[in-house]
C-alpha cells in the first residue's frame, strides 16, 4: 500500500458517518437521541495482542567512531524482518514480533489507542552497498559486501516504536462490542522508539541492551475489527510506519538510520464499557 493510498483511506474514512443503516434507523435515532440527549456516551476500552510481518525500503545506514578516524554512510542497505508466521506454533507468546494494544473509545466513532510494535530491522548479509565518508581518516567513495567481518546490524530485541494514535471507527455491520459485529478502522499518530540492537561492525560487537527514546515514529493505518463473540474480537491491520533512529550503540560510536515499512497485523483483542 503507498503512502498516497493510504492517506485517501484515512481522509475517506474519517469523513464518513455510521454507514451501517436500515428501513426506520432516522426516526429511531432521533427519537433515542431526544430520550438520551442528556446522558453520557458509554466508554469502551479495548486490549489486543498480536503478530506482524514487515516489509522494508532500503536505508541509508551513517556510522561515526571519531576515535577510529570513521564517519562514513553505507546507501540502500537491503533489511528484512524475523521468523515467519508459521514459526509462532511451538514458540514463547513473545516470538517473532508481536503487538501490544490498549485504548478507549470515546463515543461510537473516535477514540485513542497507546500501540507497542515488536518490529525486527536485521540488516541482510552478504549484500553489496555503496560507502561513503571517512574511513580510517581518509575519505573516499567505493563498494563493500555486508559479511559479518565488515557488518552484522540488526534490532533483534525489537525496533520497538510505541504510537499515541487517534482512531476513527466507522461501523459497517451491526452494533459496536456485539456479536457479528464489523468496523472500519482508520489510525494515525506518532511516538518515541526504543531500540534493541545488536551488531558487530569490523569485527568488533556493540554494548547490547535497550536505549529508551533513542528514535521517534510516525505512523498510518486502515484496520478491520470482527467481534466474533460479544467482547472478543479479531482484527487485521495494514500499517504504514517511519521511525528515525539516532545515537544507537556501535562499538567506539554510533549510528543512525531510519525505518520506512509496510507493516501487517492480526490480532485478538477484548472490549469492554
Amino acid at each position: 500500500m503507498s503512502y498516497l493510498t493510504c492517506g485517501a483511506w484515512l481522509f475517506w474514512i474519517a469523513t464518513q458517518p455510521n454507514l451501517a443503516t436500515r428501513p426506520g434507523a432516522v426516526f429511531e435515532r432521533h427519537r433515542t437521541e431526544v430520550v438520551h440527549q442528556a446522558a453520557t456516551p458509554a466508554h469502551e476500552i479495548f486490549f489486543s495482542w498480536g503478530y506482524n510481518g514487515d516489509h522494508y525500503t532500503t536505508s541509508d545506514l551513517h556510522v561515526s567512531q571519531p576515535s577510529l578516524g570513521n564517519d562514513f554512510t553505507l546507501a540502500d542497505v537491503q533489511a528484512r524482518d524475523s521468523k515467519p508466521w508459521g514459526n509462532i506454533i511451538g514458540h514463547s507468546l513473545f516470538v517473532p514480533q508481536y503487538n501490544v494494544r490498549g485504548g478507549i473509545f470515546f463515543n461510537e466513532r473516535w477514540g485513542l489507542e497507546v500501540a507497542l510494535d515488536h518490529m525486527k530491522w536485521i540488516v541482510r548479509q552478504d549484500q553489496d552497498v555503496a560507502i561513503s565518508g571517512t574511513l580510517n581518516g581518509t575519505a573516499g567513495e567505493s563498494r563493500v559486501t555486508l559479511t559479518p567481518d565488515v557488518l552484522r546490524y540488526q534490532l533483534n530485541n525489537g525496533a520497538n516504536p510505541v504510537f499515541i494514535n487517534a482512531v476513527r471507527r466507522v461501523r459497517l455491520r451491526g452494533e459496536p462490542k456485539r456479536t457479528g459485529s464489523i468496523s472500519l478502522l482508520a489510525k494515525a499518530g506518532g511516538g518515541p522508539a526504543m531500540p534493541h540492537t545488536e551488531n558487530t561492525l569490523f569485527g568488533e560487537p556493540n554494548e547490547k541492551g535497550f536505549q529508551f527514546f533513542h528514535g521517534w515514529a510516525i505512523d498510518a493505518a486502515i484496520g478491520i475489527r470482527v467481534h466474533i463473540y460479544k467482547r472478543l474480537y479479531f482484527e487485521g491491520e495494514d500499517k504504514l510506519v517511519y521511525v528515525r533512529y539516532f545515537g544507537v550503540k556501535v562499538d567506539r560510536g554510533t549510528a543512525r538510520h531510519n525505518i520506512k515499512a509496510n507493516e501487517f497485523i492480526l490480532s485478538a483483542g477484548v472490549s469492554f464499557r
